[in-house]
């Protein structure tokens, strides 16, 4: 071959090179069980939480968010974004729009082999031309529109996932008074400010402090009627009467607890956030959950607002045996 062939042949191989999409794979451990993030990936709901595009659109006006469900896919389209997304099982084919520019690319997910079973590897597979790639292996920012990192932010922030800010506490004394009733479900709320009144009460006359707010479950039992438990936190042994037990708690056992505030019917949605904290980080339940009503007062109603701290109390979670799958 001539050199005035090879002056013409290699800038147009070159030029070609430039167009010859490069295959580029990123991973990172994300600390979510695998179905966790699997689900989560496979619900279009999610997305407009955890996209920043979608997030936008979804904290100015949510109802300019659009969800259309296929077979085993969706698209979810916000003001200037649109995602496509099929589930392939362990992976998702995404089509991304954003700003008139498009790409592809591919989240994979592998379970972390481990005791725990609570961290899932995530890779994204991409196509890119030479140049792009060049720059991206240069400048990793040029190359991160594939939102990986964002994946990983939002599932490792808990106030982002589970909509509530959780932290781990502990039982703030031992010493406690109860009363404890089923009452008709229409009355609860009456029936606890008398048992509270009760409290208050007795603590007075055996010259004992109250040291924290009160305490109160409600759990409905059958159809029609509501157990109701009152307690305060003292600073001293005190006998139990035909009504009101005396009993010790493990002071400083290991809580894990959410701040709500808001009407007392709703608070439902801290509850089953924190279910779904301990089912990812597999957490025990010791016993029944108990709310900490910071203002120091009960509700009247189920539309009264309520400042409360839900406490679930566990095992202590700095044993790892404790945290083992059975």
């Amino acid at each position: 071959m001539n050199k005035k062939v090879l002056f013409f042949v290699l800038p147009a191989v070159l030029i070609a090179a430039c167009f010859i999409p490069v295959t580029q794979q990123k991973s990172v451990l994300i600390k979510s069980p695998f179905l966790s993030t699997y689900s989560f990936l496979a619900n279009p709901v999610k997305w407009g939480h955890w996209v920043p595009e979608l997030r936008k659109t979804m904290d100015a006006d949510s109802s300019k968010i659009q969800v259309q469900k296929g077979n085993n896919s969706f698209t979810i389209k916000g003001e200037n974004a649109e995602f496509a997304v099929k589930d392939q099982g362990t992976f998702f084919d995404i089509t991304e729009k954003t700003n008139n520019r498009s790409s592809n690319y591919i989240y994979s997910l592998v379970p972390v082999d481990d005791k725990f079973l609570n961290k899932t590897i995530v890779s994204v597979t991409q196509k890119l031309n030479p140049l792009s790639y060049v720059i991206g292996e240069i400048w990793p920012s040029f190359n991160s529109d594939n939102h990986l990192a964002d994946l990983k932010a939002f599932m490792e922030t808990d106030s982002l996932l589970y909509g509530f800010n959780i932290v781990k506490t502990g039982v703030p004394d031992s010493k406690l008074v109860a009363i404890r009733k089923t009452v008709l479900q229409k009355n609860k709320f009456a029936e606890a400010a008398k048992m509270l009144a009760t409290l208050n009460q007795y603590i007075k006359a055996k010259s004992v402090k109250q040291m924290y707010p009160v305490i109160a479950q409600f759990f409905p039992r059958g159809t029609d009627s509501t157990q109701v438990n009152v307690g305060l936190f003292i600073d001293r042994e005190v006998p139990s009467t035909n009504e009101i037990l005396f009993s010790r708690m493990p002071q400083g056992g290991p809580l894990v607890s959410a701040r709500y505030k808001g009407e007392f019917s709703k608070k439902g949605e801290a509850y089953a956030a924190l279910r779904q904290y301990f089912s990812d980080h597999v957490y025990q339940l010791a016993i029944l959950p108990f709310d900490t009503y910071l203002d120091n007062k009960l509700p009247l109603n189920d539309s009264d607002i309520v400042n409360i701290q839900i406490n679930f109390p566990t095992f202590p979670i700095d044993n790892p045996k404790q945290n083992e799958p059975k």
